[in-house]
């Protein structure tokens, strides 16, 4: 089967895509799904690309966006984009899209969130795009859309299926993995440990203070002693558990502080407690003054290859492009995990040009043309052969 992808129009995509802002702003860590950047993304950019291609489009309170092509039957695929981005972060001039050729004589496009994500949103479009000019009616086959997601947790997925009814029959998450299926991923949980200080000058500290700055040693000596894994998982490896941030404060001249704040990053495996992995590290800590909470979450996902949306895949690059998709299970961690457990098998495909794992986090990001072709028409044929 040939899909024929038109290229003009994915540039017009992908260059639309990039030009609005969504990263993390600067000294954050996070998009707020309620960020302004993020209202406009969806309510002037994504939704309009979704109707010019024949989409009835619904944008929810935390600027999801979800386009049908008919009543929902729940026999659908959903392409889900993701805008809000992490990576890129020193490139100069982000938002302006430009092509350029490889050495090796590729045409890459360059962009904000190239790779991340914008470039696999232009291939949904381009693949929808592809399926009406074949005369194929997406309806009954597929729904596309937005996440807001930027913060590390579920809240937006969220939101977003509770919208849905009925759910679809699976998802694909169309981040970049150069074109590979992700078929699962571990969890993870922010550990939150704040130590609690007095506010001293620091020349009476010693007889007046409380300085919350030593503890931190001990209580980074206590985690690295906890046993986290009796064993690993087959695919998915192991537990783990990393001092990530730290802050303190107030911060006044020869002040020592009143609190430091000690954020660890817990990853877990399917069957684990949130909860209980959070429970572990205060119990650890009895008898330090300090408080441990739970901060953004995200859960573990595995998706068998026999689930439907991945056959689809498979059998769709098998018409496209004549071979099969390479499966694999990443160290990161995304969102699919929230889906999985409704019950919607969902594994993150699509363009990509850097490392996996490693995508441009400060300096330029691009994904190579044939990147975003080939997820083009994988779409395409998927939504044929679901």
């Amino acid at each position: 089967m040939t899909v024929s992808i038109d290229v003009d129009r994915l540039w017009g995509w992908f260059e639309r895509f990039v030009a609005a802002d969504t990263l993390v702003p600067e000294g954050e860590n996070r998009v707020d799904p309620l960020d302004p950047r993020l209202a406009h993304f969806a309510s002037d950019v994504a939704a309009p690309a979704f109707e010019e291609l024949g989409a009835t489009v619904e944008i929810d309170r935390m600027n999801n966006v979800v386009a049908r092509f008919g009543e929902r039957t729940g026999e659908e695929l959903l392409l889900l984009g993701y805008p809000a981005l992490h990576h890129g972060n020193a490139m100069e001039d982000p938002l302006r899209a430009r092509r350029v050729q490889s050495s090796q004589g590729r045409e890459l496009w360059v962009g904000l969130g190239a790779s991340q994500s914008k470039g696999g949103l232009a291939a949904i479009c381009a693949a929808v795009a592809a399926l009406r000019a074949s005369g194929v009616d997406p309806a009954g086959r597929l729904l596309v859309g937005v996440c807001s997601e930027g913060s590390s947790t579920h809240d937006s997925s969220t939101v977003l299926y509770e919208e849905l009814d009925p759910l679809p029959a699976g998802a694909v998450l169309t981040v970049g993995t150069r074109n590979q299926i992700s078929l699962g991923n571990r969890g993870r949980v922010d550990v939150v440990v704040e130590i609690h200080g007095e506010p001293t000058h620091s020349s009476v500290a010693d007889e007046l203070g409380r300085n919350p700055i030593p503890i931190v040693a001990e209580v980074q000596r206590r985690i690295e002693a906890l046993e986290l894994d009796p064993e690993p998982h087959p695919l998915l490896g192991r537990r783990s558990i990393l001092p990530y941030k730290l802050t303190c404060g107030p911060i006044a001249p020869h002040t020592i502080p009143a609190w430091c704040l000690l954020v660890l990053d817990r990853r877990l495996l399917p069957g684990d407690s949130v909860d209980a992995a959070v429970a572990e590290v205060a119990s650890a800590l009895g008898g330090l003054d300090v408080s441990v909470s739970r901060g953004a979450t995200m859960l573990p996902a595995l998706v068998g290859e026999d689930a439907r949306v991945v056959t689809a895949l498979q059998q769709g690059a098998r018409q496209t492009l004549g071979r099969e998709l390479e499966t694999f299970y990443p160290r990161s961690t995304f969102d699919a995990g929230y889906a999985c457990g409704l019950g919607v098998p969902t594994v993150m495909c699509g363009p990509l040009s850097g490392e996996l794992d490693t995508t441009g986090v400060l300096g330029e990001d691009f994904v190579a043309l044939d990147q975003l072709l080939d997820a083009a028409a994988i779409f395409a044929g998927a939504a044929l052969s679901a």
